[in-house]
């Protein structure tokens, strides 16, 4: 089977994707300048054992591929990988036992999926083996006393709203919040102070503004 055929572009093309995102890294990393921490940088932070990071399917199935335990671009790399290796056998198994191939974008599907529970099992395994970036970990318990904003949805007693963050290493995150007053609701835009934890809701009350 050549590696540019029509019926593996698709995979042909996500190899190669990962041999330059791989050279990328490595010519970063000779001129002082790590690509993926950049991207990393510029992501909302998604630790995946942290409150914040539950907060809805997307971010449920970030952390299920493994973002938040790995760098996204290692993540991206095994799912390329996975997706371009699982592809080409894909096709060469029919190719020698049928004698014919799918239409690219339709053995795209099958391969991506398997790529993706491929990806899970990689990403897990390696989170595992690869020691975590601790330096500018940030506990939850250091969230009490931040102003956080509410973003999406009004916070109510029962009913928690989506609020944000900025840490002390200036990095973003995403936590449920709700009033500690029973009786108030805070609409979008509230500027709050996070005053407890209780498991992975965040009690707030109305940040006071100074008077002039």
């Amino acid at each position: 089977m050549e590696f540019f055929a029509g019926d593996t572009a698709p995979f042909a093309v996500a190899l190669g994707l990962t041999l330059a995102l791989a050279a990328v890294e490595l010519a970063g990393l000779v001129i002082g300048i790590s690509p993926g921490a950049a991207v990393d940088n510029s992501l909302p932070d998604l630790d995946a054992d942290s409150p914040d990071f539950e907060l809805g399917p997307l971010s449920e199935f970030l952390s299920w591929i493994s973002f938040g335990r790995l760098p996204a671009l290692v993540v991206l790399i095994v799912f390329l990988t996975s997706f371009g290796l699982i592809g080409f056998a894909e096709q060469e198994v029919l190719r020698r036992l049928f004698d014919f191939t799918l239409n690219p974008w339709i053995a795209s599907l099958p391969a991506a999926a398997a790529g993706l529970v491929a990806t899970h099992h990689i990403g897990h395994a390696l989170a595992r083996i690869v020691p975590k970036e601790e330096t500018d970990a940030v506990s939850t318990t250091e969230f009490i006393g931040r102003v956080a904003t509410v973003f999406r949805g009004s916070a109510s007693i029962g009913r928690p709203a989506e609020a944000k963050l900025t840490d002390i290493h200036g990095k973003t995150h995403y936590v449920l919040v709700e009033p500690q007053d029973v009786d108030q609701t805070l609409p979008e835009g509230s500027e709050v102070v996070i005053v407890r934890q209780e498991g992975s809701i965040f009690r707030v009350i109305t940040r006071l503004k100074p008077v002039d």
